[in-house]
């Protein structure tokens, strides 16, 4: 037998395929940019999806038509906070050079004869009279985040809590494709703002059915005094009352049962940006509110005939926080008020004992039980007292305490709220019924009486039999019980898919850390050749579970999103998985040459501990000037050596008094007043300290210096005009005469110039990277002074000064660690962690980023006064991201002294990030107090994106610092 020919000589462990090390840091970038957009929006569909489903069936209560009310009226004061309606003040509480508009006397606080206190005074003398009287109850209404009007009026008209995404649709002119009180009524009459009417006449099924009566965009001028939007509705409803002597058809309409009047009083929101909730223009905004009630009142007894089959509910749709803002779960946001009075709502009687009050409303001084509710509760209190069927969507409960009801009564409308919710949560369960491939029912509606647990029917025929039995009382608990149950089961079926989407958006993230450690060691360590097929094996894992999670979803007819959390989470695995080289070959290069196992673990720890301090800030931002000091102190003392100290003696100290100032700021409140003062300060300082880089770089020999000098002379002239044109147009809002035309048209054009400076002086090649960065920092000094209310300016100039003596520092250490072969090493974990740090620093060095209150809007009335969102939270979001602009540049010189390929700080910076993403992902929660909801939300989302961010922000410093030199 002829013997085969000898095989060819193969090294040892030669490998079989060339997978693809050494990806480029762009190729990562872009992937980093893909996974954030990818799985930053995935808790909406874990924890918010829409609740808007098809429901078929609408319910309402069965009793005689007279025990309603034959109209409703819903006055919302956009804006208002309940503390600020219900607590009586001192006489005279405030003093307001504005006089009230004619026809209303001119006592912004009207004396509160019912207090005990002899000189208290009321800014709403009618309502707070209709609760002392008896006529009205009263309580506080829970609102859920987000605190916006948009969301605000959906639940207290369309009594559903609409995700959390969609306030991203905008505010204007936005049909909204739900069920509603007014789509419920015979006729709805509504009069307000363009910015809320809109939402409800066009995504009603019958639009004719609503009539909407608002002013223009233009109205909503913040200098402009906001009580006339007010005054306006007021007018508009007399003159439809007027119309409809002569309209026969109008007249019709208005007298038929089920119509429902809403007044949009946008006065105090307007007001409350203005000039905050605790000043006197605020207080006497709730005064012209509480006239346009009381006239609305009158008005309608009058057109009616006194008939008394008028049902009025008073509420907000969103509190206001002290800085004039709202948007998270602040209880001042949360808490607003709600007074119910008219047809069918019960009066107080004298042996009702009152409820007990806490902290926040003992010292009201109000008579009778304080009773509140969720925001939702409002549309169902609503259709109860109109007679007309329950929204579909809607997740309230009646609040049969409010009902002038009898037993019998109180059942049956318990009774039709429990079969609206189960009618809603049935429906959900037939939509996952129809797809799921092994459908899970909810547990609490299987029939098994052994455990427990009935089915759905069950409780309705009980309840039934109850009601026909005349058992009102026992109805009514066991109505109450089946809407909580209908609630649970709507929950249960909106996160049906919760624990298997959370297990493959974590997989998504832990995937991606793994793809970018992979990048890194890649190019930091000497790689072996591998040649084993269970890495072969392991890498289909990924693959396998990919096409069978895509099966699935594919029969379940899932959303697209889910499709790609899978896509992302498996090519991230299969990429590490198919050549895990780069992770062996560190381990093993640690084991024989690497530090000790007892500083691995103790920088280790230093990297966890400053990670948690940085989750903490999200809470307390307090702890970032525990981080900044620990930065200034405590690295240098722990990490460096003596020599290193001794030879750097100047250089440390110049860190050390940078960072220290730095760290004042975290712990300044983020409420703060205008402190023109304060602004003239922060000038300056910026101003000053780009007349001390003219004359140190002015001693550096450059060929570009002559140019740069000119820009950094117009930017210090910018900077001066600025303060002056900020000054004139604070002073002339704070006296109330509006924004002089001259200064708007000045301070948009300062900053429009001053902005545009680093693209007109351009990308000077062989330039020194000093006189870049610095007409890179002055260039948005114009930015920060007419954009600062108080120290916005100071912390601008200071930041400003750390990123310099950072950048110095670290190219003085970096002479010292050659590395010629370019390789990110250990050492360089603590860079990407300070870039972490001073990241965060920016975000909430001048005030809580976490927190959508925490943003005012005072200063933009500078350029701009009529209310536009967009422009404006641009103009917010702009000064926000202009510190990241001297972040961006110096992390890319830094990049550079440390000779590291581009984006390396990024890559390490990336994996560090997204263990803080993780924290936050896991704590995501749609339970709990609004505040917790809402922070919760803001927490992951900010932290998501700020892998998302600082790639943009490194690559951006890439391309400012491009052809420098130094």
């Amino acid at each position: 037998m002829a013997s085969e020919p000898p095989a060819e000589p193969q090294a040892v462990g030669s490998p079989t395929r060339a997978p693809p090390r050494n990806r480029s840091p762009q190729l990562i970038l872009l992937i980093s940019l893909l996974a954030h957009l990818v799985l930053t929006p995935a808790i909406f569909d874990i924890y918010f999806k829409t609740p808007v489903v098809e429901v078929a069936d609408r319910y309402s209560v069965e009793s005689d038509r007279t025990a309603f009310a034959k109209r409703v009226v819903l006055f919302v004061g956009d804006g208002l906070r309940a503390d600020k309606l219900f607590r009586t003040y001192g006489n005279p509480p405030f003093a307001s050079s504005d006089p009230l508009p004619a026809p209303i006397p001119n006592d912004p606080h009207a004396l509160a004869d019912d207090s005990e206190l002899d000189d208290a005074t009321t800014p709403a003398p009618f309502l707070r009279s209709l609760i002392q009287s008896g006529q009205a109850q009263w309580g506080v209404s829970h609102t859920r985040v987000p605190t916006e009007s948009r969301p605000g009026h959906v639940a207290l008209i369309g009594g559903m809590y609409e995700d959390v995404s969609a306030v991203t649709r905008g505010w204007t002119t936005n049909p909204v494709p739900f069920d509603s009180v007014l789509n419920q009524s015979s006729h709805a009459f509504t009069f307000g703002s363009p910015d809320i009417l809109p939402m409800f006449k066009l995504g009603a099924s019958d639009p004719e059915r609503v009539a909407a009566f608002s002013y223009d965009e233009e109205a909503e001028d913040f200098t402009a005094d906001a009580v006339h939007l007010d005054l306006w509705v007021l007018d508009q409803l007399r003159s439809v009352l007027r119309n409809a002597s002569s309209d026969a058809l109008l007249n019709s309409k208005l007298r038929e049962p089920g119509v429902v009047f809403f007044e949009h009083l946008l006065g105090l929101d307007t007001t409350g940006h203005s000039y905050r909730p605790h000043g006197p223009e605020y207080h006497r905004n709730i005064r012209v509110v509480d006239y346009v009630v009381r006239e609305t009142a009158k008005l309608l007894s009058d057109f009616y005939g006194d008939d008394g089959h008028t049902a009025f509910v008073f509420t907000a749709d969103h509190g206001m926080s002290s800085l004039g803002n709202h948007g998270d779960g602040h209880p001042d946001n949360t808490r607003t008020p709600l007074v119910a009075w008219g047809k069918g709502v019960r009066r107080q009687a004298d042996w009702e004992e009152p409820a007990l009050h806490d902290e926040y409303s003992k010292d009201w001084g109000l008579r009778g039980v304080r009773r509140d509710v969720d925001q939702a509760d409002v549309a169902a209190l609503m259709s109860v007292l109109a007679g007309i069927p329950l929204p579909a969507n809607s997740a309230g409960r009646v609040p049969l305490d409010y009902l002038d009801a009898s037993p019998e009564l109180r059942a049956r409308a318990a009774f039709a709220n429990a079969k609206q919710l189960l009618a809603e949560a049935e429906a959900k369960s037939e939509l996952k019924k129809r797809h799921a491939l092994k459908f899970r029912p909810f547990p609490k509606f299987v029939e098994s009486p052994a455990d427990g647990t009935y089915a759905a029917e069950h409780h309705v025929q009980s309840i039934e039999g109850l009601l026909a039995d005349g058992n009102y009382l026992m109805a009514e608990k066991r109505s109450r019980l089946l809407a909580d149950l209908a609630l649970e089961a709507s929950s249960y079926f909106q996160k049906y898919d919760w624990m298997l989407l959370r297990t493959i958006v974590t997989l998504g993230y832990l995937g991606f850390m793994a793809f970018t450690a992979q990048s890194i060691l890649a190019s930091s360590v000497d790689l072996p050749s591998l040649r084993s097929s269970r890495f072969t094996i392991a890498a289909g894992l990924p693959v396998g579970a990919c096409l069978s999670l895509f099966a699935r979803f594919a029969v379940e007819r899932a959303p697209a999103s889910h499709f790609l959390y899978v896509f992302l989470a498996s090519a991230c695995w299969f990429a590490v998985l198919r050549d895990p080289a780069p992770f062996t070959a560190f381990f093993s290069t640690s084991r024989r040459s690497g530090p000790s196992a007892l500083r691995l673990c103790a920088s280790g720890a230093g990297v966890v501990l400053s990670l948690l301090a940085m989750a903490y800030g999200y809470a307390d931002r307090c702890a970032f000037a525990l981080i900044a000091v620990g930065m200034a102190a405590v690295w240098p003392a722990t990490m460096l050596g003596t020599n290193a100290r001794t030879q750097r003696g100047q250089l440390l100290a110049q860190w050390a008094a940078s960072m220290a100032s730095l760290a004042v700021f975290p712990l300044l409140p983020v409420e703060k007043g205008e402190e023109l003062r304060v602004v003239s300060a922060g000038a300056a300082l910026l101003a000053g300290m780009a007349i001390v880089a003219l004359r140190v770089l002015k001693s550096e020999a450059s060929p570009t210096w002559p140019r740069s000098r000119r820009f950094l002379l117009a930017e210090v002239a910018l900077t001066a005009s600025c303060l002056v044109v900020t000054c004139s147009s604070a002073l002339s809002l704070q006296r109330k005469e509006g924004l002089p035309l001259v200064n708007q048209y000045a301070g948009w054009a300062i900053l429009a110039v001053a902005s545009s400076l680093p693209l007109l002086h351009g990308r000077p090649r062989d330039q020194p990277y000093p006189e870049r960065l610095a007409v890179l920092l002055f260039a948005f000094a114009p930015v920060f002074v007419i954009l600062s209310l108080s120290y916005e300016a100071l912390f601008y100039g200071t930041y400003a000064a750390a990123l310099v003596a950072w950048l110095r520092l670290e190219s003085s250490l970096a002479a010292d660690e050659p590395n010629p072969d370019g390789k990110i090493r250990l050492a360089h974990v603590r860079v990407s962690l300070f870039f972490l740090a001073f990241l965060h620093l920016g975000f909430f060095g001048v005030g809580n980023v976490a927190s959508i209150s925490s943003f005012y809007l005072e200063p933009v009335y500078r350029l701009m006064t009529v209310f536009a969102p967009f422009p404006m939270g641009a103009l917010l979001l702009f000064k926000l991201l202009v510190p990241f602009v001297a972040l961006a540049a110096a992390s890319s010189v830094i990049n550079r002294r440390l000779h590291l390929p581009p984006l390396s700080l990024f890559l390490v910076g990336s994996v560090l990030s997204e263990l803080l993403t993780i924290f936050f992902f896991f704590r995501v929660t749609d339970e709990g107090s609004w505040l917790e909801i809402g922070s919760s939300i803001t927490n992951f989302v900010i932290c998501s994106l700020l892998g998302l961010f600082s790639s943009a922000l490194l690559a951006g410093g890439e391309y400012l610092m491009a052809g420098t030199v130094g």
